[in-house]
């Protein structure tokens, strides 16, 4: 579609399909939070389930849509998911360093955290085994009809997805409080309305802007892994930006955290339906024709996990100065900022490292 423009207008083409993501997947997340407000739904499950799910609609459309438009996408997709992840995290990074005041005072939905976090690492070691594992040893149906070019692992990222999703906590057991809701101007009818009609114009975009990434990655002659790990994975990260800024301006850091664990944890999602949908071929053994994207997943991989590690020792770090009622002051600080960098640090060091 894009593929005659000049290199300039593909450039200033991302920019404007990059912000109209933002201004939609904003509205969209404003819907979210009038439907908690509206419904008995539970804080946290809209914070780590529903929302980190309305967030990745542009990695969902964006992904489904290279696989069905673009032909050989799996290295496009997968590097989407990848680099998406790793942002998510970078962007997580970003609000320990400006917020770390509020994360040590925020009250954190420490149960929630660690069931999301445990299924995202459970996935990351399925698609781990799928990118570096030989296709002679991939679960691969063989010749079932449809099935005949899709990777068991697929299903083993729905099976532990919906776990994740079954085992995490729907309401807040310790919270009393009645939901104020600041949306009385408008109607439950009128939201889920408004939400449909953003959530087309969404996917519109985010399929233009599928078409862009690969246009560029097609003049500049880029490796389409660090294409999709740039270009898509930054475009469609921005909703979970602008989430993550706003929730923790107004000191809630658990369900930004939330909102961004849940986001990796549902790109996943993606990356098994995209296998589904993908017929000629597997997308997860796929990189091992091609030792590049192989590296690039695996560097993204092996970066994801190291901040996800450093994550976990905040969060324990949290729980146990409440446990044991330590008020929270300047080594805490220090540890806040300085996994922040570091989860910045693995987004820059993948991007300058060849």
């Amino acid at each position: 579609m894009f593929n005659s423009f000049p290199g300039w207008s593909l450039i200033l083409i991302y920019i404007v399909l990059a912000l109209g993501i933002c201004f939609l997947s904003k509205k969209i997340a404003d819907y979210v939070d009038a439907l908690d407000k509206k419904t008995k739904i539970s804080g946290a499950f809209i914070g780590a389930v529903l929302l980190a799910a309305v967030t990745s609609l542009p990695e969902f459309f964006t992904s489904i849509s290279a696989t069905i438009l673009i032909p050989d996408s799996a290295n496009l997709v997968v590097g989407n998911i990848l680099g998406s992840n790793l942002f998510n995290l970078a962007i997580l990074g970003l609000a320990f360093i400006i917020f770390f005041r509020v994360l040590a005072k925020s009250p954190i939905k420490y149960k929630s955290h660690f069931i999301v976090l445990s299924g995202v690492s459970s996935i990351y070691a399925i698609v781990t085994y799928g990118i570096v594992g030989a296709r002679s040893i991939q679960p691969i149906f063989a010749q079932v009809g449809y099935l005949s070019h899709v990777n068991f692992l697929a299903i083993l990222i729905f099976i532990a997805y919906g776990l994740t999703i079954y085992f995490q906590p729907k309401e807040d057991e310790d919270d009393d409080e009645e939901k104020v809701d600041p949306y009385q101007n408008i109607t439950l009818k009128q939201v889920v309305i408004r939400f449909i009609i953003c959530a087309i114009a969404l996917i519109a975009t985010s399929i233009l802007i599928t078409y862009d990434t690969d246009a560029i990655a097609s003049y500049y002659k880029l490796d389409t892994t660090l294409a999709g790990a740039i270009f898509l994975a930054i475009a469609t990260s921005l909703p979970e930006l602008v989430s993550t800024i706003t929730l923790c301006k107004k000191g809630n850091f658990d369900a930004a955290i939330g909102d961004i664990v849940g986001s990796c944890l549902f790109n996943f999602l993606i990356i098994g339906l995209a296998e589904f949908m993908s017929y000629k071929t597997s997308l997860l053994p796929g990189f091992i024709q091609d030792s590049a994207s192989t590296t690039n997943a695996i560097k993204m991989i092996c970066y994801t996990v190291g901040s996800l590690v450093l994550l976990v020792s905040c969060l324990l770090t949290h729980l146990i100065s409440n446990k044991k009622k330590i008020v929270q002051g300047l080594p805490h600080y220090i540890l806040y900022v300085t996994c922040g960098v570091l989860f910045i640090s693995f987004y820059i060091l993948f991007l300058v490292i060849k």
